[in-house]
């Protein structure tokens, strides 16, 4: 059962990171060796198309919720904290010129 799932999880990743035009080839590939009728291979293949791109998204999501997670346990300053700091030294400095 784990191996099925482990296989499963690497398939995704795998789609995730495919490009569609590669995504799009296999799917075909697998519709012609299958023997499908032109209509049930495009189905298949826009099935196949639409969940690697989904899992892509989701992938995407996924690492950048990490990365923000990584970045705020290393407690460096964001953009905004940065931009903030930014206004108060120009008003600062307004209030010294």
């Amino acid at each position: 059962m784990f191996d099925l799932i482990k296989k499963a999880m690497l398939t995704g990743v795998g789609l995730a990171v495919t490009s569609k035009e590669k995504v799009e080839e296999m799917a075909r590939e697998m519709a012609e060796s299958a023997k499908l009728s032109s209509e049930k291979g495009q189905e298949f293949v826009d099935e196949v198309v639409g969940r690697s791109e989904k899992v892509r998204a989701e992938l995407e999501d996924m690492v950048q919720t990490a990365v923000k997670e990584a970045l705020k346990k290393a407690d460096l300053p964001s953009r905004e904290d940065i931009a903030g700091l930014q206004k108060r030294l120009e008003q600062i400095e307004g209030k010294l010129g």
